[in-house]
């Protein structure tokens, strides 16, 4: 985990946390106070745009911001609850009324923006009020997928509620909107809009059909947000039930259906059903927001009477097979897993979403103690049985083109998470306001000690809070990559991270340089360092697997951070992450393990690890390094007193396979073959040969690096002439894959080539 007070990979990073820290410490000692210096108004816009200049070679035509080579911040050090007061009960408030660090409750303040807005993290203005004042504004937590132009153009009028005013880590002032429910963007005809900003000539009188027609313009170059508010003005003044009325609800529920916003795409559908109870068009796109909310019932049911009206509408035919694959998906848990898999690869840089259902197996949400709530199994089970398949609420994988790779701080806790943390909050945001249905969900999960504010609506608009969702987010959300496995693992093994790459790795907990996401249900298992379940990822669905034979009413439990640092580095993890201090059987061991077992251990791991840079030598240089790795470890397994069925050795892992791969490239298949084994051994796996089968007797630590163990044994028989035992640990390792990865079907475009190239047959 990346920590301030030990700067690692970027001194830079540090010496800007601490100046900014400084900086805000010093401003919450004026705390109610106006500010000692304000910059002119030709200085404030001056700035902005010298910025404007500086981030436009990030910025596409189109003005969304890329993924980034280096790494932006988020500064989170004030949480503040948003307005859920009715707007009719604000006292309107100016500029010069403000005082820092205060969220001035009871209040709004209405501004105007002029200049050209810019995105970073936020989507930034200046702005003036009716007196001429201006001020930096940070509106956070907007849609990515409409350019800063389309929020909040120059000349645009907006209405800040209960405006929350503070001094910037950079030593200046602004007003900081973090709620997307505190702020109220105008249109040029709304009264509440001083006269002084109103246009000088009035606009024609429009009809609702010129409504549609801007629409329709906006639809077709993808602008939906901007087309749904054209149906918007154009519904504001059709005459309900009216041919014009029907259009305009029809095409507004087509956006929403782009944008994602299914609960509203279906609430102007069934509109439309209400005055035409076989309206096409309504019938099928209620049936799609139902069918991409995970309604399939609801979706069949829509379907199949649009088509007892329209047999040969070929949409609803399509859809409707479909559906019956996610009812059946729903039921049985049966995918078609290599198809999705290619589907994933085949993404790239777009924005990713496997057309699958959920599934939920013999497994029950319950109390699990003092650890909240958990996971259960509501019957025995079996090792590798399928238990839960579950599509992400939101997730941000890196490989997106979009993808915004920032650093969220968080100076009460002094810590950071480097990724796409702070990219899933805002879409989690964005997706809580405009499907509020979803957000029972999502806010019935753990949220530590974060006072809710009551309410969930306000002048008929949700209240989102957005401090409250990133505790949850921080709580419950999983890294994640697109897929769990890849194409030549052995190959990719030892492959050296990119300097961003290494940037995330330091700054996440697990160590690792992914996405992030989350999963509703999963959230609710609890962690164990050695686990019995195993959670994999494939696009946006989360698989969970039995690692071992289970009990019913056995809570299930997953890895957290699924690395292999040694008790105190894990401890502080889980503290400062999740709250708790793990008690599994690994932790209270390791704990009472003497000090200095302890430190000797972890010396002799990073000795071994330093050997990594002998797989970029020669293989004489390779040969040489094969001796001191055989005496690290060795001493490495001298430091632990357990059984391994009790104590797995996984802080032997990486260094086993460095000696692996040491012996792999110098051609010595029965000291692979047997290091192999032991390491299985090791991690507490009792495996055995019955009845022409290899058969685990006992499940040991279960984890990616587990198959390729398995895999070694298999190509090392097979390269020693023992094809028979090659077939046999190939048929055991398949079962291994399925459980780990989530899917079996995979296997031979992950580790074909490798036993192609060991004589192992395929077939």
């Amino acid at each position: 985990m990346f920590r301030y007070e030990e700067p690692t990979w970027a001194d830079q990073w540090f010496n800007y946390f601490t100046r900014a820290e400084k900086i805000l410490k010093e401003a919450e000692a004026r705390k109610g106070e106006k500010p000692l210096y304000k910059p002119s108004r030709s200085q404030y816009i001056f700035y902005h745009n010298s910025f404007n200049r500086e981030a436009s070679e990030e910025v596409g035509s189109d003005g969304i911001r890329r993924s980034t080579v280096g790494l932006s911040t988020n500064i989170a050090y004030n949480e503040h609850p948003p307005c859920t007061s009715p707007f009719a009960t604000l006292e309107k408030k100016f500029l010069d009324d403000l005082r820092l660090e205060l969220a001035h409750r009871g209040s709004y303040i209405i501004l105007r923006a002029v200049v050209f807005p810019n995105r970073y993290v936020s989507v930034s203005t200046i702005a003036e009020d009716e007196n001429g004042e201006v001020e930096l504004v940070q509106i956070y937590n907007q849609d990515d997928r409409r350019s800063p132009e389309c929020i909040v153009p120059e000349g645009q009028v907006f209405i800040v509620k209960e405006p929350y005013f503070k001094t910037t880590s950079s030593g200046g002032t602004s007003i900081r909107v973090d709620h997307v429910s505190d702020i109220i963007f105008l249109d040029g005809e709304d009264e509440r809009i001083p006269e002084k900003w109103r246009p000088r000539l009035k606009l024609l009188a429009r009809r609702s059909l010129d409504w549609k027609d801007d629409g329709n313009g906006f639809y077709k170059k993808k602008q939906y947000f901007e087309a749904a508010q054209c149906y918007t003005k154009g519904l504001e003044i059709a005459e309900p039930g009216s041919v014009s009325d029907i259009f305009l609800l029809l095409n507004r529920a087509q956006a929403y259906l782009e944008l994602g916003y299914n609960e509203k795409a279906l609430i102007d559908a069934d509109k439309v059903l209400s005055y035409e109870p076989l309206n096409q068009k309504a019938l099928y796109r209620s049936a799609l927001a139902c069918y991409k909310d995970g309604d399939y019932e609801s979706a069949k049911s829509r379907l199949v009477k649009l088509l007892k009206k329209f047999p040969e509408n070929k949409n609803a035919k399509e859809r409707l097979l479909r559906t019956f694959q996610r009812l059946r998906e729903q039921r049985t848990g049966k995918y078609e897993f290599l198809k999705m898999r290619n589907q994933v690869k085949e993404w790239g840089e777009k924005r990713g979403k496997l057309d699958c259902a959920e599934y939920v197996g013999p497994v029950r949400v319950g109390k699990a103690g003092g650890k909240g709530r958990g996971l259960f199994a509501t019957r025995d089970v079996k090792f590798g049985e399928l238990l839960l398949c579950s599509k992400a609420f939101k997730v941000c994988h890196k490989e997106a083109a979009n993808a915004r790779l920032e650093i969220l701080f968080n100076l009460k806790a002094r810590k950071g998470q480097a990724g796409t943390h702070s990219q899933l909050v805002q879409e989690l945001i964005q997706e809580l306001y405009h499907n509020p249905k979803k957000a029972k969900r999502f806010y019935d999960l753990h949220t530590g000690d974060y006072k809710r504010v009551r309410g969930e609506t306000v002048d008929g608009l949700p209240i989102v809070d957005s401090h409250l969702v990133m505790r949850i987010m921080l709580r419950n959300a999983f890294e994640c990559s697109r897929l769990s496995s890849v194409d030549d693992p052995l190959e990719n093994l030892f492959r050296e991270k990119t300097e961003v790459e290494k940037m995330i790795a330091e700054a996440s907990p697990t160590g690792t340089a992914e996405g992030s996401g989350l999963w509703i249900m999963p959230s609710y298992i609890n962690h164990s360092c050695w686990q019995n379940s195993t959670r994999s990822f494939l696009g946006d669905l989360l698989i969970v697997r039995a690692a071992r034979d289970l009990s019913e009413g056995e809570e299930i439990t997953i890895n957290y951070m699924e690395n292999e640092s040694g008790v105190q580095k894990r401890q502080k993890a889980f503290l400062s992450e999740w709250g708790f201090e793990c008690k599994c059987t690994m932790c209270e061991i390791e704990t009472a393990e003497p000090q200095g077992v302890q430190d000797k251990r972890d010396e002799l791991v990073e000795k071994a690890l330093k050997f990594k840079v002998y797989l970029k030598q020669s293989t004489e240089k390779i040969e040489s390094g094969v001796a001191p790795m055989i005496k690290l470890i060795k001493g490495i397994e001298a430091t632990y007193t357990k059984p391994e069925f009790i104590h797995p050795r996984v802080q032997l892992l990486s260094p086993t396979h460095i000696l692996q791969t040491f012996l792999v490239r110098t051609e010595r298949p029965p000291d692979v073959f047997f290091l192999a084994k032991q390491s299985l051994n090791g991690l507490g796996f009792k495996i055995a040969t019955k009845g022409g089968r290899v058969v685990i007797e006992r499940y040991g630590h279960m984890c990616y690096p587990v198959v390729n163990l398995f895999v070694h044994v298999v190509t090392a028989g097979a390269m020693m002439g023992d094809l028979l035992t090659a077939v046999l640990w190939r048929n055991i390792t398949i079962k291994i894959y399925e459980v780990v990865v989530g899917e079996k079907e995979s296997f031979f475009d992950a580790f074909g080539r490798a036993l192609l190239q060991a004589g192992v047959p395929v077939d």
